[in-house]
């Protein structure tokens, strides 16, 4: 950054100041215009911190696996595709932006070449305020059986559930794609302290908001996405694309 003298300037060189403060307006409004742009762009809830289409190679290397499960990950020239392998309950692929206060959104589809047996049982989500442990908010959607989670786990490995119901009008069949969205936040200033509300969408309608009273429990900043199920997935097969995160404003 550029800084000021306080060394006293001759006077006759008043234009020279007027130059510096114009600049600095033109630089400020070119600032306010590039947000508010944004917030357009991004719509009126939130303004988008990282977007990724999941369609080249290039975006497709820029998120990583998470852990060490089996899984073959792959890639056609519109998705990010995986499959579960031996002894494998959940793929998972780690966000390049980490962050406490979010939105998450991607679109995912279980394959119909999953066996049957396992798509009954198996999931596609979005996860938000992910740690080491494997603690974090989850948004799972079960396409064949047409119903949602919304989870809580914990640093233990226990699942709270904060709300969960069959969906079948507003989730899309197996084959077919369906839009994930999992916004968490604390501190709007209407909402008691340590507190994170947890909003989960699909397809655009929203299907769940809770208040955890015990929001500051999960420490992690991390972001993913993933596919599985809580018996085992050796064989289910799914694909995401259209990948993006927000800052949210909850005002």
């Amino acid at each position: 950054m550029s800084q000021t003298s306080s060394t006293c300037r001759p006077a006759g060189k008043p234009a020279s100041r007027r130059i510096l403060v114009s600049a600095l307006l033109g630089s400020l409004v070119l600032s306010l215009a590039f947000a508010i742009s944004a917030h357009s762009a991004f719509g009126a809830g939130s303004i988008k911190v990282y977007s990724n289409s999941l369609e080249t190679s290039d975006g497709r290397s820029e998120v990583r696996q998470v852990g060490s499960a089996n899984c073959d990950r792959g890639g056609s020239s519109k998705s990010l595709r995986t499959e579960l392998g031996k002894k494998t309950s959940e793929c998972a692929y780690r966000v390049p932006f980490v962050g406490r206060d979010l939105v998450v959104g991607v679109k995912a589809r279980l394959f119909k070449s999953t066996p049957k047996k396992i798509a009954k049982r198996t999931y596609v989500a979005v996860s938000l305020r992910q740690d080491g442990d494997g603690s974090r908010y989850q948004l799972a959607v079960f396409p064949v059986a047409g119903k949602f989670q919304l989870r809580k786990i914990l640093p233990n490995g226990n699942i709270k559930y904060l709300d969960h119901g069959n969906k079948r009008n507003t989730i899309n069949k197996l084959g077919e794609a369906n839009r994930l969205t999992l916004r968490a936040y604390n501190g709007d200033g209407r909402l008691p302290d340590g507190t994170a509300r947890i909003i989960a969408i699909v397809n655009g309608k929203k299907l769940a908001q809770v208040d955890d009273t015990r929001g500051n429990l999960l420490e992690g900043r991390d972001t993913t996405f993933s596919i599985g199920s809580k018996s085992g997935a050796r064989g289910a097969r799914g694909s995401f694309v259209d990948l993006g995160v927000s800052l949210p404003n909850p005002f």
